[in-house]
């Protein structure tokens, strides 16, 4: 049996369209724990971030890219909340990026010791606009 000219396209169509659906649905914000969407900050937090930016340029870039995935000498940060995993597989979200940044990982010293928790909370607020 032959398909109509009709048919094939309706069909090829309506592929298409649900591959643009799951290539939306894959790209639409996640959510932590609370219920708040990834990536979306408040504008208190706009100052926030804007430290946490300066903290990071001083004491994350020599080993981190803040605008890209691509490895430094550990891995770009660019996305990492929206990502939702740390390298390792354990989830990222606010209290899990602090320990992360307080006792360090695999290659990564602990910076407990230089950032205070205001500091901490700035950083972390600039992680997530990344």
């Amino acid at each position: 049996m032959r398909l109509s000219a009709r048919f094939f396209v309706a069909l090829l169509m309506a592929c298409l369209h649900l591959i643009t659906a799951a290539l939306l649905l894959a790209q639409a914000p996640g959510k932590d724990a609370r219920g708040q969407e990834w990536g979306t900050v408040s504008p208190a937090a706009t100052t926030d971030a804007e430290k946490g930016k300066k903290i990071f340029n001083a004491q994350c870039a020599i080993c981190h890219f803040s605008g890209s995935t691509a490895k430094k000498i550990g891995p770009g940060m660019k996305g990492l909340l929206k990502r939702g995993k740390f390298a390792d597989g354990k989830p990222v979200d606010d209290a899990s990026l602090r320990v992360w940044i307080e006792k360090g990982g695999k290659d990564m010293p602990g910076f407990k010791d230089s950032v205070n928790a205001d500091q901490m909370r700035e950083l972390v607020a600039y992680l997530k606009t990344l």
